[in-house]
């Protein structure tokens, strides 16, 4: 009877740290590319093409993109963020910050995760060498964006449509033009669920891998060592291989 007892625990626990761990999470990011998806329906159809959740394999890699917007001046590239709490970073970091009261939590650099979205289709449409990338972070959430040093758009749900259209100025596209990367793209995409499981599996591999590196204070871009540097804003560990390689990784 006990051992039962012991087992209905563990299993209890075990469902609550499984939901805990990828339930919850799937669900957050779910709700934050539906909310920025309703915000960019409010764009005119005929200025705006819009890509929602596309899966593109890229070699041996796959890459997901929360949202693409095709217009006259260019591609927007949008990364999506459902976080609360206090969010800190640096546009040039390899990790942010998450803080809720004395919880803090490291997070991948957003805006770095958009440019290997921007490069993925940088290789799909390499015959569209001319166009123009706007890579924006937007967060969805109840996080406030706190100390965040950046050049590039790092924003809330609410100012989303006002950075697009203030962006989106000069006539480098054609309507046509507009289409045919757009079709091109829809050809790229992956629906099939298998590739959408591998892609989990492998993102997950990759940030195992990177963070048994990084606790072996090895360079997890180029494989050198990490070594302490002190910079403008603090200590922390950058790569020897400086500046053929510039990863970052701050001190706690």
């Amino acid at each position: 009877m006990e051992f039962l007892i012991i087992l209905i625990i563990l299993v209890f626990y075990g469902i609550s740290y499984y939901i805990k761990k990828r339930v919850v999470p799937k669900i957050k990011g779910a709700l934050g590319e539906y909310k920025v998806s309703t915000k960019l329906k409010r764009l005119k159809k005929k200025e705006y093409l819009i890509l929602n959740n596309v899966l593109f394999k890229i070699g041996n890699s796959t890459t997901q993109i929360d949202h693409i917007v095709i217009c006259k001046s260019g591609i927007f590239v949008i990364e999506t963020k459902n976080y609360k709490g206090w969010i800190h970073g640096h546009e040039n970091s390899e990790y942010w910050t998450q803080t809720i009261y004395k919880y803090k939590k490291k997070l991948r650099n957003p805006i770095k995760q958009n440019w290997v979205h921007v490069y993925a289709i940088k290789k799909i449409l390499s015959e569209y060498n001319y166009v123009k990338y706007f890579p924006i972070v937007v967060f969805a959430g109840s996080g406030k964006l706190k100390n965040i040093t950046t050049t590039l758009p790092v924003i809330y749900t609410n100012k989303l449509l006002k950075t697009i259209k203030k962006l989106n100025e000069q006539e480098n596209l054609s309507y046509n033009q507009m289409k045919l990367i757009s079709d091109k793209l829809h050809q790229f995409n992956i629906i099939d669920r298998k590739e959408n499981r591998n892609h989990v599996k492998q993102v997950r591999k990759q940030i195992r891998e990177r963070k048994k590196k990084e606790k072996l204070k090895i360079c997890p871009r180029c494989g050198n060592g990490l070594i302490k540097k002190k910079g403008k804003y603090g200590r922390f560990y950058g790569c020897q291989n400086f500046p053929k390689c510039r990863y970052t990784l701050s001190i706690n």
